[in-house]
């Protein structure tokens, strides 16, 4: 085996981010999103420390499912943080999750039930090759951006960056 098939990326396995309620995180991803939540678990031993790089860390974790992608909600009980995420996208180390959805007008009015607004109007591409697709910003509790993108029949968007090689 070559050192490039040892360090060759298979998959992405989860995305994992900090929340400050973990309680008001699973109820906005499982009702107001409509996904899959696992039950918490509590996790402080040695080697989360070490992984986390945080002494003495002590947190409770979910796992939220979503079509292709799973997230990890972690909720630190020591240390303890509750200063929301403020990163705007042009802010080195901002990140954003895209959700692909079947109508964006509906999960948007399902965010906004549960208390959550869109960023920004909803905005559809007019021309192009993602011409007729749908996107638009909302926060989750703790400030992370959840873009939602609903594409027209037949569009991947993510495919028209990577031309087909033969």
């Amino acid at each position: 085996m070559t050192m490039r098939e040892e360090c060759i990326v298979r998959s992405i396995g989860h995305t994992g981010i900090t929340v400050s309620n973990l309680e008001r995180s699973i109820a906005f991803y499982r009702h107001a999103l409509g996904l899959t939540v696992s039950d918490p678990l509590h996790l402080s031993d040695a080697a989360v420390s070490r992984i986390t790089g945080i002494e003495r860390a002590e947190l409770d974790v979910a796992y939220v499912r979503a079509p292709g992608h799973v997230l990890e909600l972690m909720c630190f009980a020591r240390p303890r943080s509750d200063r929301p995420s403020e990163l705007i996208p042009c802010d080195p180390g901002f990140f954003h999750i895209c959700l692909k959805v079947n109508n964006v007008e509906n999960v948007v009015d399902a965010a906004r039930s549960a208390g959550f607004e869109a960023q920004n109007p909803i905005e559809v591409f007019s021309d192009g090759p993602a011409r007729g697709m749908k996107v638009v910003y909302l926060r989750d509790p703790d400030g992370v951006v959840i873009e939602l993108a609903e594409e027209p029949c037949g569009l991947i968007f993510e495919e028209l960056f990577f031309p087909e090689t033969d």
